[in-house]
């Protein structure tokens, strides 16, 4: 047998071999990417909501600062009922957000934000067929916040809120308006994650 021939042929099978070993690793770690069903990361994008009076977009920035006049006197006030938008103003779709409310009140009005899980009937302040859900309450002279599900999920899209003023007893004199700062803010474990299966 020549040596030089033998060495030769076991030079080229072993060249060969590598060739067919570097050329399909890609193919194999395709084919292992593409059967993962694990949750990716979202892509770029933002997020974001606001209180606002905008039925529509833009809808502005916040706070909201809502006003409520008195209709009645000291003794016995009366405050109207204060319908207002929670607006998503991102490109990506929400599962909750964080809502604060200032109280500029004296210390025995209770401002309350309240959902209506079908729509509210506004004329009639009633939730008709539905269920009115309390989102956040706020005591006069403070300050409160809350985590809540109650949220337009979808982006540019808006729910309907309502925000009432109750008081216990009567107000001091010289006491025409009470007004409620309302906030609403997302941050990123509030963002809804896509997840990518491979179909």
């Amino acid at each position: 047998m020549n040596p030089r021939r033998y060495g030769s042929k076991v030079a080229v099978a072993s060249a060969v071999a590598v060739l067919l070993l570097w050329s399909s690793a890609p193919a194999e770690a395709a084919f292992l990417a593409g059967a993962s069903a694990a949750p990716q990361a979202v892509g770029s994008g933002t997020w974001g909501a606001v209180a606002t009076l905008n039925p529509a977009a833009p809808y502005g920035a916040g706070p909201l600062n809502l006003t409520f006049a008195n209709s009645g006197s000291d003794a016995s006030p009366v405050y109207p009922i204060v319908y207002f938008n929670t607006a998503n103003t991102g490109t990506l779709p929400i599962t909750q957000a964080g809502y604060t409310g200032a109280a500029s009140a004296p210390s025995n009005v209770q401002f309350t934000i309240e959902s209506c899980s079908t729509t509210w009937d506004e004329a009639g302040n009633l939730c008709t067929g539905g269920t009115v859900s309390q989102v956040l309450t706020v005591a006069g002279g403070s300050s409160g916040s809350a985590a809540s599900g109650t949220v337009p999920a979808s982006p540019g899209a808006a729910i309907r809120l309502r925000a009432r003023a109750l008081t216990a007893g009567s107000i001091p004199a010289g006491t025409p308006y009470l007004a409620l700062a309302v906030g609403v803010s997302v941050d990123r474990t509030q963002v809804r994650a896509a997840t990518v299966t491979n179909g």
